[in-house]
């Protein structure tokens, strides 16, 4: 089940920026899908994945957990290209939202 969560800042340092960075994503990448409207599912230990494209047509998937503290606030763990069901899973989310059946 997907979730709507108020990102309102992502808490950037050099580790999760060079970690995003072995998966061929940027800061700008990932910041980008935030602009848009990403689908978020739950992950584990307070984690959520948000799932959504960027202008390039690429669908990416960031692994974010809330900074402790602070509302809105929330850290990149990792960032990557959606999976092949991530995609499919987003593409279903965001027909159904904008279809009005979900």
């Amino acid at each position: 089940m997907y979730r709507r969560i108020d990102v309102g800042e992502l808490r950037w340092n050099a580790w999760n920026q060079e970690h995003i960075a072995k998966h061929e994503v940027t800061r700008q990448q990932v910041e980008e899908v935030f602009q848009g409207e990403p689908i978020y599912v739950g992950s584990y230990a307070g984690r959520y994945v948000a799932i959504g494209p960027i202008s390039t047509g690429r669908v990416l998937a960031v692994v974010i957990r809330p900074v402790t503290g602070t509302e809105g606030t929330y850290y990149p763990i990792s960032a990557r290209p959606a999976s092949r069901k991530e995609r499919r899973y987003y593409e279903d989310v965001t027909w159904r939202v904008s279809d009005g059946s979900a």
